[in-house]
């Protein structure tokens, strides 16, 4: 199984995996082990994620703290205020204050300092895996998924024996990279980019959640990773898509999509083999629905 989107609300989803006991984490493709900080790969290695990758990477190392509406308000201290103020003289006074007032009282939650952990299984690939031993707790589960999310951008949750927690939607790895940078460059493409530049930057799960509603065979990540393009097999057709902004939807037949997803995007463009190409600005959506309703007729 595999989660790649921003954030999740619930794991009701795990309930419904068919294992004893199951791993949360992602399956090292390449060097995603040097956004921990870790400059090589060490079995058994564990590390903190940084506090700066967002906000449940925060809370599990610096706690948080919210009101208890359950209770009544009390007076209590708010925060401290640095004053400053010139007296009659034009002289400069200042000085700190504490706010004091009357609001619900503050519950403390102590970080759950959860590591991520890089290890192998016993056919030597390798992983990183939150080391978490109570997989009852359903709030920490959540957190820790939105962890991996944070720093990795995807997040896997595997069997015991490590392997991919199979979901209704099957997504498989291609050993390539899909659309890699190539020297030519798309010139429209670029002022498309310098046209939207102010908008919807970075992850966007609402592309690949459209296309997942158009029922895909498959779903095929290459070497980029999750954050890099995926490739939709349809019957006729297949479509490569980024979740990042600023890219593009590309259309090409299904037949021969694997040696196509190897050329760059110059490259793509200026074969005879593409069927579409739909930039992703304000009409992105409209233009995929008539891209697809052409390519079923």
């Amino acid at each position: 199984m595999v989660i790649a989107k921003k954030r999740i609300n619930s794991i009701d989803f795990l309930d419904k995996i068919d294992s004893k006991k199951i791993y949360i984490g992602i399956r090292i493709t390449e060097d995603e082990y040097k956004k921990l900080g870790i400059d090589e790969f060490e079995e058994g290695l564990s590390i903190e994620p940084s506090p700066n990758y967002g906000i449940n990477c925060r809370r599990n190392t610096e706690g948080y703290s919210y009101a208890d509406k359950s209770s009544e308000k009390v007076y209590r201290y708010i925060t401290t205020r640095e004053w400053s103020l010139l007296d009659w003289g034009g002289y400069e006074h200042t000085g700190y204050s504490d706010v004091y007032r009357y609001a619900y009282p503050k519950i403390e939650v102590s970080p759950t300092n959860i590591e991520m952990v890089l290890t192998k299984d016993k056919n030597d690939r390798k992983f990183i895996i939150a080391n978490i031993k109570d997989y009852s707790n359903k709030s920490l589960l959540k957190q820790i998924i939105n962890m991996f999310l944070e720093v990795f951008g995807y997040c896997e949750i595997f069997n015991e024996d490590l392997d991919l927690v199979k979901d209704n939607l099957l997504i498989k790895r291609c050993n390539w990279e899909i659309l890699p940078k190539g020297i030519k460059i798309d010139i429209k493409s670029l002022k498309d980019k310098k046209k939207h530049k102010s908008k919807n930057k970075g992850f966007e799960e609402y592309r690949i959640e459209t296309l997942n509603k158009f029922n895909p065979i498959y779903i095929f990540c290459g070497t980029g990773g999750f954050t890099g393009y995926y490739a939709f097999i349809f019957n006729k057709y297949c479509c490569l898509e980024s979740s990042y902004y600023g890219n593009a939807t590309y259309v090409i037949p299904v037949k021969n999509w694997e040696e196509l997803s190897k050329m760059s995007k110059g490259d793509l463009l200026s074969s005879k083999y593409i069927i579409k190409k739909i930039n992703h600005n304000e009409n992105w959506h409209k233009d995929l629905v008539d891209v697809m309703r052409e390519v079923n007729n």
